[in-house]
């Protein structure tokens, strides 16, 4: 059986090793189409700056999609490092799913393979940051049955917050929740108090506040 660069034969890792909080931490955001700017751009510069700081431990972040090149509703283009049927689940101690326009192509955030990253992700251990409406597709893979939740609330077509309530979460009127190591927030501004969360979460507060600081936001 093959090994990989962590020494030990694929899809033989022990489940109690992940995560491991000495390890160096990993983050995979999954991009659909049609997904809003700031909630991509956000993560990879604040995650970024813990290449820059030697003070601080380094987080990778990774981005996977359906295709090479994804588009948002805004025309940004971005590149994925590589395709979500290339991603080996336990490489990563967190997921970000960002939020979208479902006229631009974001429903393909509610395939199969997608819910079955999250589910995986989050029985693994890992930290589950879902933006915006990306909290829908994390009901959708169930883990947010009976747990405290938010989501964009001022669609004109959806009713986001019944549609979280459908799949079992208990709904709150708060800015960002945090609920058993998932992040969900209402909207676009909310992202740099998300990012800097998941970071502390990952990284711990000291280095959280260390990024803040070079980052001008203390």
């Amino acid at each position: 059986m093959k090994r990989n660069n962590k020494g030990c034969e694929e899809d033989a890792c022990s489940l109690e090793k992940y995560p491991d909080e000495k390890a160096h931490k990993r983050v995979l955001m999954f991009v659909p189409q049609g997904f809003e700017d700031l909630e991509v751009a956000t993560f990879t510069d604040i995650i970024g700056w813990t290449r820059v700081l030697k003070e601080v431990k380094s987080v990778d972040l990774v981005i996977t999609a359906f295709r090479r090149s994804v588009s948002s509703k805004h025309n940004l283009i971005i590149r994925a490092h590589m395709l979500l049927d290339e991603v080996k689940i336990m490489d990563y101690h967190a997921l970000i799913i960002p939020g979208g326009f479902n006229d631009s192509g974001y429903e393909e955030v509610y395939d199969e393979r997608v819910l079955d990253i999250i589910k995986k992700v989050y029985e693994n251990g890992g930290i589950i940051t879902a933006m915006c409406v990306g909290s829908l597709p994390v009901a959708k893979a169930g883990i947010l049955k009976d747990k405290k939740a938010t989501t964009y609330s001022l669609s004109r077509r959806h009713d986001n917050l019944q549609t979280l309530r459908d799949y079992g979460a208990i709904t709150v009127s708060e800015r960002i929740v945090v609920s058993d190591r998932i992040i969900t927030n209402r909207g676009p501004d909310t992202t740099i108090e998300v990012a800097f969360k998941l970071l502390e979460m990952l990284n711990g507060e000291e280095d959280m506040k260390l990024i803040k600081k070079a980052m001008m936001f203390e």
